[in-house]
């Protein structure tokens, strides 16, 4: 017998929790890097235009869907366009696996730089830094604990494992931005930083290829066309208002990804390394970020480490809400113990990412 559908304790646990799965890597570096490369200003504007008129109509057709069906994406899928849809509900299940067997490896690169600006410091050479944390036994040691914390929450469930972990680590993660912003602005230079982020080349909002990564950024950042939301749609109740929960959540994912840009582009002008933020992503991340934040000494230190907890709690709730597309499905399609479910799952991706 199919066991009865878990739901959110609360409207604001569930809001947490989506928040959590659109709120990650993407908005705490991957915006910023992307707002650099691509015109400043000109790029947040396309960004915010592309989540209004794109990203927020998807994201209520997969409440809608989530919740009208009561099912993980591929029932979901089926129950409205018939069983051909079930194809597409397999890709979103499939997107969730691929894609969190190869965060998890690069969220446990954060765990570690977390604790080495506590305990160590950033000190020294950061491209030898990254080069050994990036690979090795280590790396794959804190692969396997961050995919292990994900699977500890999900195994949980929906009210005493996500919705639970979203109440406690999403007020901290805001906090953390909030905190760091604020001490971005006392920073010398911090002024240059906010006229790069802030002021509009039209130019570039005319650029084609500016408007593409804007588009990109806004179903990356709101975890669109994944199944995340779907999923975590399908466990409300019918007394939640699905326009308002959805402003909600792309608001908040828009406001952290906005305030994470005060903090990085005032830290990099105030120092002189805004010229080094090219390359890639994870580059500029872990390489000229802990540069800059050894070269601002004992408060670099400890800007460091809170920053690095803050992409730690991201990326922990972008994890579960991925794994949670997985293991829903799993649970609807072959009715497994959510336990059961979470282990094995969890523990193939897990082996996914090893390579």
């Amino acid at each position: 017998m199919a066991q009865p559908r878990e739901q959110w304790a609360s409207r604001f646990g569930f809001v947490l929790a989506a928040v959590g799965s659109a709120v990650g890597l993407g908005n705490m570096w991957r915006f910023s890097y992307l707002t650099a490369e691509n015109g400043g200003a000109a790029f947040v504007l396309l960004y915010l235009v592309m989540t209004a008129l794109i990203g927020l109509p998807i994201m209520l057709a997969e409440l809608t869907v989530g919740r009208g069906a009561g099912r993980s994406p591929i029932g979901a899928l089926a129950h409205y366009g018939g069983p051909r849809w079930r194809a597409l509900g397999m890709l979103f299940v499939a997107s969730g696996f691929l894609i969190l067997a190869y965060y998890s490896v690069i969220a446990g690169w954060t765990v570690r730089y977390a604790l080495i600006g506590l305990l160590a410091g950033f000190e020294g050479d950061p491209a030898a830094r990254f080069e050994a944390i990036a690979s090795g036994p280590k790396a794959l040691l804190w692969h396997l604990l961050f995919m292990g914390a994900t699977v500890g929450v999900v195994m949980g469930g929906v009210r005493s494992g996500i919705e639970r972990a979203a109440v406690v680590l999403m007020p901290v993660l805001f906090a953390i931005v909030v905190g760091l912003a604020i001490y971005a602005a006392t920073l010398p230079g911090a002024g240059a930083g906010y006229r790069y982020y802030l002021e509009l080349d039209f130019a570039a909002i005319m650029n084609l290829d500016v408007l593409i990564e804007a588009a990109g950024q806004a179903f990356f950042s709101l975890s669109l066309g994944m199944g995340a939301i779907l999923t975590y749609a399908s466990y409300l109740s019918r007394d939640n208002h699905l326009p308002r929960e959805g402003a909600i959540i792309a608001g908040a994912d828009f406001g952290v990804a906005f305030i994470a840009g005060l903090v990085v582009f005032p830290l990099l002008f105030a120092l002189g390394l805004q010229e080094e933020v090219s390359g890639s992503t994870l580059g500029a991340l872990f390489i000229t970020l802990p540069k800059a934040f050894a070269e601002m000494g004992l408060a670099g230190r400890v800007v460091g480490v809170f920053f690095f907890v803050a992409l730690v709690v991201g990326a922990l709730t972008s994890a579960i809400s991925l794994l949670e597309v997985v293991v829903s499905s799993l649970i609807d399609r072959l009715d497994w113990e959510r336990h059961h479910a979470a282990f094995r799952l969890g523990g193939a991706i897990a082996l996914l990412g090893i390579p």
